[in-house]
């Protein structure tokens, strides 16, 4: 089956802009931590566009919270906002 037969579609390409070894750490020591790394830190590729994630606050200051005490975390999401950029390819 050819996915592309007769629909419209659309690849991504993610990356991730920052440390995979601390990204890493932590899927394998707490994963929360490393998702909201990743939520904040993650960039998608289309063919013409390209969209960065970006956390407007401390992220270090996130990751804490999120082990200490994760629902702090999510009003830090709230509070301080997530960036969507858009970037055009050349």
């Amino acid at each position: 089956m050819n996915l592309s037969e007769g629909k419209a579609v659309t690849k991504f390409k993610i990356h991730y802009r920052y440390s995979l070894l601390w990204l890493i750490f932590w899927i394998i020591v707490f994963f929360p931590i490393a998702l909201v790394l990743l939520l904040t830190g993650v960039g998608f590729e289309t063919e013409k566009r390209i969209y960065h994630i970006v956390y407007d606050g401390s992220r270090g200051w996130l990751a804490f919270w999120t082990l200490v005490f994760f629902p702090i975390a999510f009003v830090l999401l709230f509070l301080n906002g997530i960036s969507v950029v858009r970037m055009e390819k050349s």
